[in-house]
């Protein structure tokens, strides 16, 4: 089978991608996306029209970086098979290699047997009921100041001094910021790569490690629970998240993506 996959140029550029705690390295740049602008959420007073725009508006974000993620995943496996198979890797797909390990944040040596384990881990999915449940929590519904002055929907946090919009009622022995985002689209990806490589989430990334070992979809209500350490409020945060999901159908929306189903199996010639 001749696999083609769209979504993985890499420009010549370098940008940082802040993600939620202190971690902060130098990633590889992607294609540029367009950037779809938050609408106005403060003006809609029908509350389930507010809710439809909020995930009209956030769901196609959330669909393309799944999308990309699923074809690095995809493109993993390829080279995953190459070597197996004793093919040589050309330059562009040892470069590539490398920075996606940098960007996922594995240590492991590129090619050997523990690096795919550490990749799979971390290149994977996540199901958009998830994502949209807590953007609405962290942003309230797209009208928190931190929303619509950083675009940031998920409450993401930075540490040097100017790079976000310090909190209110911030103790004036915290350094920490909520992260200014440029586009809406850009808060999507850091929220992404901070689930998929921050230590924090350990336990979300092994709970859909399991889902994938056991070929089950994998299932918000599952690895939400990877996600106590997102709030100070444990346990009772991943319940509110639960019951959002579920009193707005959200999962309905992870039923139709090939890559919220089962991991992805390739047939070489």
């Amino acid at each position: 089978m001749k696999l083609y996959l769209a979504g993985l140029l890499i420009v010549g550029s370098l940008a940082s991608v802040p993600s939620h705690a202190v971690n902060k390295t130098v990633v590889p740049a992607y294609a540029p996306a367009e950037v779809s602008l938050l609408p106005d959420m403060a003006n809609f007073s029908d509350v389930n029209e507010k809710k439809q725009t909020f995930f009209d508006f956030l769901q196609p974000i959330v669909a393309q970086m799944n999308e990309k993620i699923a074809a690095e995943r995809a493109w993993l496996k390829v080279v995953e098979g190459k070597i197996q198979r004793g093919d040589q890797l050309e330059f562009w797909q040892i470069n590539l290699l490398s920075e996606l390990a940098d960007y996922y944040k594995v240590d492991q040596e590129p090619g050997s047997d523990q690096f795919f384990r550490a990749m799979y881990r971390r290149v994977d999915t996540l199901p958009t009921s998830l994502v949209l449940a807590q953007a609405a929590n962290e942003s309230a519904w797209g009208t928190s100041r931190f929303a619509i002055e950083g675009n940031n929907l998920f409450g993401q946090w930075c540490f040097t001094k100017g790079c976000g919009l310090v909190p209110s009622g911030r103790e004036d022995s915290a350094r920490h910021e909520v992260k200014k985002f440029a586009s809406v689209n850009a808060s999507v990806a850091a929220y992404f790569r901070n689930l998929n490589t921050h230590r924090q989430y350990q336990p979300l990334r092994q709970i859909r490690t399991e889902l994938r070992y056991l070929r089950l979809p994998i299932d918000s209500t599952f690895i939400v629970w990877g996600l106590e350490g997102y709030s100070i409020r444990g346990e009772p945060y991943i319940r509110e998240l639960i019951s959002m999901i579920d009193h707005n159908g959200l999962q309905a929306l992870d039923q139709p993506a090939f890559y919220a189903k089962n991991d992805i199996q390739l047939n070489f010639d």
